[in-house]
């Protein structure tokens, strides 16, 4: 469609940035058409190159991020409407002012792009891959953090994944960005030479995907994770506790031959305080018996000091708590509560006033192997996962993805799992409670996964890894890298201006 107009009218080049951006989401899963990461953001460039004025493209970036993420994470209207029983007006709010919140980050990436080609000249161009490693860094800090349908998400499955070990996802977003540049100088500017790059780069990658960065732990462990498939809407309630109880210890029951046995996040409905003497122990000490450990989700309580924690409890012959650190908005607490107190009587999501964990806590392990647990959300966050390394062998992320009902957001979730299984050189142990559970390799490959919405129980005898990958260490100066590009840029823009105001 652009071939056909030579000089299209700015209305025009919108519409054309929001079908950009809503075909985006279809380079992640379930379709993974990895390739559409490189070619979409190839054309939006050439869309963007017909522009001169910085602030109509801050409105095309902002049009194709709108479609990007409209379209991209729809979900959380169902998670909020369906689930949280906020009524329509009231989860269409939210999740609109979500959508556009995210929307800013590539409209200031282009704007911010196209601000300094003014002034720098067409090869400013090579500044773009960084500006938008560094605005989805950003993403991934603003409001707590939302850096979900990262770009570098959709190259699980492509060449580009070599480079996961190294520099993350963040850094395999950039390369898309600098293969679709090379892609934009070849096909519209007729720079032949820059083919080599196009070819290249994945050429590398490919190279990469065959370096073993970890070593293979000595100790294996038989490993069940059980699939309770209870439904959102029953899953509170007090007369269905007892036989959501009786569908996870029957399938445990059939298991005790497994080392770990894995429940997902909030399991067991219920506080703490209120069953450990008829629940907890019982269950700890057939574990014992068994010879066996059962890790389970749970409202960990302290109701005398009004204290609640989702966590992870493990029972048997090894015994931890791990409490979640990374809370969601909205859905586990509630951010300036003084101000934002009043969202509670529009959206009834259950123990919706948590309390964070602390960044140091004890570590868990399983015969000498070092386990990495997470909880749902957290599994988003490098850093997150990155404070139980390199001490832990093994990934554990427990989610209850029913919040999502039969949308896009399950297979999303998995592939960010993934992605923290490539990044980090471990196997992931993804336990949910309706679907998609599933064994993860080092590589980021699935073993084995389940069924959705379907009480199911898999099996596998996983290998841990030792060592650390590159992006261990690069994990932990990738803000100061994107802080100082954002820095640099601001620096430019206010010196510019200053230099037009005094001329």
């Amino acid at each position: 469609m652009w071939a056909s107009v030579k000089t299209p009218t700015y209305l025009l080049i919108l519409i054309q940035a929001l079908v950009l951006g809503a075909l985006l989401p279809l380079a992640f899963a379930p379709l993974s058409i990895w390739l559409l990461a490189i070619v979409l953001p190839a054309l939006l460039i050439i869309l963007v190159d017909t522009q001169t004025s910085w602030r109509r493209v801050f409105v095309i970036g902002l049009v194709f991020g709108l479609g990007y993420f409209g379209f991209g994470v729809y979900w959380i209207y169902n998670s909020l409407h369906d689930f949280g029983n906020a009524p329509p007006a009231v989860a269409g709010t939210i999740t609109a002012l979500l959508v556009v919140a995210m929307a800013l980050f590539p409209a200031l990436t282009l704007a911010g792009w196209k601000f300094v080609q003014r002034h720098a000249g067409p090869e400013s161009v090579w500044l773009l891959p960084l500006l938008w490693y560094a605005f989805e860094w950003l993403r991934g800090w603003f409001l707590t953090g939302m850096p979900w349908l990262s770009l570098g998400y959709s190259q699980l499955n492509s060449p580009l994944s070599g480079f996961a070990p190294i520099v993350g996802v963040y850094g395999l977003s950039a390369l898309c960005l600098v293969i679709a540049i090379a892609l934009v100088q070849v096909v519209k500017h007729r720079n032949y030479p820059y083919l080599a790059m196009v070819l290249l780069v994945p050429a590398l990658g490919l190279v990469l995907v065959k370096i073993e960065w970890t070593d293979t732990h000595p100790i294996p462990l038989k490993v069940t994770m059980v699939q309770g498939n209870i439904p959102q809407e029953i899953k509170w309630k007090y007369e269905e506790r007892q036989n959501i109880f009786n569908i996870y210890w029957r399938e445990t029951n059939q298991h005790w031959d497994s080392d770990l046995i894995i429940w997902p996040e909030t399991a067991i409905p219920g506080q703490s305080e209120d069953i450990a003497q008829g629940v907890l122990i019982p269950m700890s000490i057939a574990a014992t018996e068994q010879d066996s450990n059962i890790l389970t989700g749970i409202v960990v309580s302290e109701a005398a000091n009004n204290i609640y924690y989702n966590s992870m409890l493990l029972l048997g012959s090894n015994q931890g708590v791990y409490h979640k650190r990374h809370l969601v908005v909205f859905g586990e607490y509630y951010p300036m509560r003084w101000l934002m107190d009043f969202m509670r009587r529009y959206i009834n999501i259950p123990y919706s006033d948590l309390q964070s964990g602390p960044v140091d806590q004890a570590s868990m392990s399983i015969n000498g192997v070092g386990l990495g647990v997470s909880i749902c959300f957290e599994d988003v966050f490098s850093r997150e996962i990155l404070i139980a390394l390199p001490e832990a062998s093994l990934l554990v992320n427990a989610s209850n993805d029913a919040w999502f009902g039969d949308s896009l957001a399950p297979h999303q979730h998995l592939e960010i799992a993934q992605m923290r299984a490539l990044e980090f050189g471990r196997p992931m142990l993804r336990s949910t409670n309706t679907g998609v559970s599933a064994f993860i390799d080092h590589r980021g490959r699935i073993i084995e996964r389940s069924e959705q919405f379907k009480t199911q129980s898999i099996t596998q005898t996983m290998q841990g890894r030792t060592g650390v990958t590159p992006f261990y260490y690069f994990a932990r100066v990738q803000g100061i890298l994107a802080m100082l590009v954002v820095f640099l840029l601001l620096v430019y823009c206010f010196r510019h201006r200053a230099s037009e105001d005094k001329s």
